[in-house]
């Protein structure tokens, strides 16, 4: 998810990537059409022919950037599972994965999600779809006793997005910190095989 928004090559992927760009100067509700039509180097009666509000624009940029950052995982064939907690560490966390104006932007479709049913269907798959993919990690590498592996994914999910969060709006948590703390998450939370 390193990219700022979907790279299509239409009319589309350009109007949302324009909104991308007016979500983060101003926020979603200060944005008006025209705001996107300018940043789109269109006009508002061309958006209009692509998408029917600048709510559809969200819904069609909030799909995209779901579906990019789930086709992104890191394959669980990796035999080693310090390597793969690094693996998967580093593709929540690491460097140029997520910069603050795409967690500002996931934050405030996040918050329009509560209310909006497409969006939240949107939210709530991506988040099925991540506790799943966590799900079989978990089931490979074996959760800490007393834990399932659905309640580990679940665990482990939270966390990410906990601290994903709070990289926005806590000074002394970088995302070199952010990193390593997901990555003690996820080896707190997988059983030490070794014994």
């Amino acid at each position: 998810m390193g990219r700022t928004a979907p790279q299509p090559r239409d009319r589309r992927g350009a109007i949302a990537n324009a909104l991308y760009r007016c979500i983060r100067e101003k926020g979603f509700a200060n944005t008006s059409l025209k705001d996107i039509a300018d940043q789109a180097e269109m006009t508002p009666s061309h958006v209009a022919y692509y998408f029917e509000n600048k709510a559809s624009i969200l819904e069609y940029y909030g799909a995209a950037i779901c579906r990019r950052n789930t086709a992104e995982f890191p394959s669980l064939d990796e035999p080693d599972p310090d390597r793969l907690i690094d693996q998967i560490s580093t593709f929540c966390m690491g460097e140029g994965q997520m910069s603050a104006g795409l967690l500002g932007v996931i934050q405030e479709l996040t918050g329009l999600a509560v209310h909006d049913p497409n969006l939240h269907a949107i939210k709530a798959e991506h988040a099925v779809v991540w506790r799943e993919y966590l799900e079989a990690f978990f089931e490979r590498a074996q959760p800490v006793s007393g834990l399932s592996s659905r309640e580990a994914a679940h665990l482990a999910h939270a966390m990410l997005i906990g601290l994903n969060t709070n990289t926005l709006f806590d000074r002394e948590l970088d995302r070199e910190m952010a990193l390593q703390l997901f990555r003690n998450v996820l080896e707190t939370l997988t059983a030490d095989t070794t014994d």
